[in-house]
């Protein structure tokens, strides 16, 4: 298999969401029609893209969660709780 100096450049860079999306646009059917300015664009745009996601997925393990896959959607706001309305609410922050 052949080795793209760029590719092999973006790699060494730590862009490989760059370096797939040049890739994913190579393969393309429509790939001569593209600008160098949209091919560009596109590239950057997985590459943060990617770095983003990434981000996002090392906050979520760090923060050890202790439920990852709760999603406010999944809330039964309808089921009982057992709690009292008539009691009075005071804030956990309120010592005094």
């Amino acid at each position: 298999m052949r080795t793209n100096p760029t590719l092999d450049q973006m790699q060494a860079l730590g862009l490989a969401g760059m370096a797939a999306a040049w890739r994913e646009l190579a393969e393309r059917n429509n790939a001569n029609e593209l600008s160098r300015d949209v091919w560009l664009g596109l590239m950057l745009d997985r590459g943060v893209a990617i770095r983003a996601d990434k981000r996002v997925r090392n906050r979520l393990a760090s923060a050890r969660l202790r439920f990852p896959e709760a999603c406010i959607g999944d809330i039964d706001f309808a089921a009982p709780r057992g709690l009292d309305r008539a009691a009075p609410w005071r804030s956990p922050r309120a010592n005094g």
